[in-house]
């Protein structure tokens, strides 16, 4: 479905779990918790390669 590629090499991805919330929008989970970290603060989510620890930021819109 998504995935995500550290420069470290690291790859995991993320897969749909078939379950919906009141919009009809689709929850997803990491594939491998060993591979990456999802931190949610209040105006970004972080990725954390868990491999190398280089961390990306997606800010909220």
């Amino acid at each position: 479905m998504m995935s995500f590629e550290c420069e470290c090499g690291n790859t995991t991805r993320f897969f749909a779990t078939g379950d919906r919330d009141e919009q009809g929008r689709e929850y997803v989970e990491v594939e491998d918790e060993d591979r990456l970290a999802v931190i949610f603060g209040d105006d970004s989510v972080l990725f954390r390669c868990k491999f190398c620890s280089y961390t990306y930021r997606l800010q909220k819109f």
